[in-house]
C-alpha cells in the first residue's frame, strides 16, 4: 500500500507541471534518441531529457515503472564526466535501500563515484547488461543504461527534489557550466586542454580522467548532493 501511494504522489507531482512543460519541450525532443556520449551533434545535445525522465539534484534520474516503482540511472552529465566507465557495482537484487546511502559506484582507471540513494525502498530490478557492458551507460544514459528499479516502501519527506521537461534541461545546461567551472580549480593549466574541448572550453568526454582521487572525492562532494553515513 505505501508503494502505491508513493507512486501516486510521484505521478502527481509530475502532473502538476505536466500541462506547462509537454507542449512547449516534448514535441521537440519526442524525436530525440537518447543521448550517446559524444560531441558529434553540439553540446546542448547532452542536457536533453527523454520524455518521463525526471533529474534529481544528486544526478540520479527516475523514470515512474508501469509496476508501481521508480526506475534509475546517473545522468548524462555523469556519464560525460566520468567517460568509458569500466566497471559498475550494482547494489543487490531485494537489498533494502535508503535516502541518503550509497546505491551504486562507477570505476574508472582505480577511480571511482560513488551515487547516493534519494529514496527509500527496495530494489527489485537490476540491469545485469551493465555487468558485461559497462559502456552501456554512457552511450545510453537514459535508456539501456538505466541501473536498477525500486519499490519506494516509506512516503518521503526525504523525496527527492525532482526535475523534468524544460526545467530539467535548464537546470543540466547549468550544470555543465559549474562542471567547467569545478574543472578550472581543479587543473593546472597544462592540463586544462585535455579536460575542455576547443569549443569553448566544454568539458570533454572522460574529463574526470584527467584528475586524481582527490578531485574526484571534491566532484562527489560537489555535485552528488549527498553525506555518506560513516
Amino acid at each position: 500500500m505505501v508503494a502505491i501511494l508513493v507512486a501516486f504522489m510521484f505521478i502527481g507531482l509530475v502532473l502538476t507541471d505536466a500541462g506547462v512543460e509537454k507542449l512547449k519541450v516534448w514535441r521537440a525532443a519526442r524525436a530525440t534518441r537518447p543521448i550517446a556520449n559524444t560531441l558529434a551533434f553540439g553540446p546542448e545535445m547532452l542536457w536533453q531529457i527523454p520524455e518521463g525522465v525526471h533529474l534529481s539534484d544528486a544526478h540520479t534520474w527516475f523514470r515512474p515503472d508501469p509496476a508501481g516503482g521508480l526506475e534509475i540511472g546517473a545522468d548524462s552529465l555523469i556519464a560525460h564526466a566520468i567517460g568509458a566507465v569500466l566497471r559498475i557495482v550494482l547494489p543487490q537484487l531485494g537489498e533494502e535501500v535508503s535516502a541518503g546511502q550509497p546505491l551504486f559506484r562507477l570505476e574508472k582507471d582505480g577511480r571511482s563515484i560513488t551515487l547516493p540513494c534519494t529514496i527509500t525502498g527496495k530494489v527489485m530490478a537490476v540491469n545485469g547488461l551493465l555487468q558485461k557492458q559497462p559502456g552501456l551507460l554512457n552511450s545510453d544514459p537514459y535508456g539501456v543504461g538505466w541501473i536498477c528499479r525500486i519499490t519506494p516502501t516509506s512516503i518521503a519527506p526525504e523525496m527527492p527534489t525532482m526535475r523534468f521537461g524544460e526545467k530539467a534541461m535548464m537546470w543540466l545546461e547549468s550544470e555543465f557550466t559549474r562542471l567547467r567551472e569545478f574543472l578550472s580549480t581543479q587543473i593546472s593549466a597544462e592540463f586544462a586542454l585535455g579536460a575542455t574541448s576547443q569549443d569553448g572550453g566544454f568539458p570533454s568526454s572522460g574529463c574526470l580522467g584527467e584528475l586524481d582521487k582527490a578531485a574526484w572525492s571534491a566532484f562527489e562532494a560537489e555535485f552528488l548532493k549527498w553525506k555518506q553515513h560513516q
